[in-house]
């Protein structure tokens, strides 16, 4: 019993990120078609950092569907646990990456913006708590800088870009705290996706007032 309902909540949770994940490649496409027509170039990687995280997301995905529906949860041998270090590793490394392209792609701008320079993520398995740590890191970078964005254009474009990468904070920080108390990590997944359909109606109403 207890083994089936862990298989249900794996389930779940493996749905709720490849819904996440084909949210982000949505979100790379719209950043994509904005940079086609306006060469903002933070757009590219905006589109850049959102490919490379729904990278991330699929290959969790397809790790976490390896380790507990194949092999099974018991038994591991020595080069499943390192197959399994080694996809862990480059998960989170792929969210650190995307979170660096954002950071790239919300610095604060000097001149006042106009559309086209607005800056149109015991359960949690394969997540290495250092790698999150430098995850917070770099996204309390990305909000500090998403905040004074809006303080300084006061736009609501740059305000869902500060709710976007506020959701995806907290989600990290849920997702830390989740180590210790499992409730966390589905407020951790709750944020993320409300970070990321953020973004996703931010680029598609910026797309329609182009």
């Amino acid at each position: 019993m207890m083994q089936e309902a862990l298989y249900a909540l794996i389930r779940f949770d493996l749905l709720l990120e490849a819904i996440s994940g084909v949210i982000a490649l949505m979100i790379s496409h719209q950043a994509n078609m904005a940079y086609q027509l306006t060469g903002e170039k933070r757009l590219s990687d905006l589109s850049t950092g959102f490919l490379v995280l729904s990278a991330g997301m699929f290959g969790r995905v397809v790790g976490t569907f390896y380790f507990f529906v194949i092999i099974g949860t018991a038994g591991l041998t020595p080069e499943a646990e390192m197959v399994r270090g080694i996809v862990t590793i480059a998960y989170g490394s792929a969210r650190i990456m995307a979170y660096v392209l954002f950071a790239i792609s919300t610095r604060r701008t000097i001149r006042k913006p106009t559309l086209a320079n607005t800056p149109l993520m015991a359960l949690p398995f394969l997540i290495d708590p250092n790698l999150e740590i430098v995850a917070i890191m770099i996204l309390i970078i990305v909000v500090l800088q998403a905040m004074m964005n809006y303080f300084n254009v006061r736009t609501k474009f740059a305000l869902y870009v500060l709710i976007a990468f506020s959701c995806l904070l907290l989600s990290h920080i849920f997702g830390i705290i989740a180590l210790i108390e499992i409730r966390a990590y589905w407020w951790s997944q709750m944020a993320q996706f409300l970070g990321l359909i953020s973004l996703l109606v931010m680029l598609i109403k910026a797309g329609r007032e182009t």
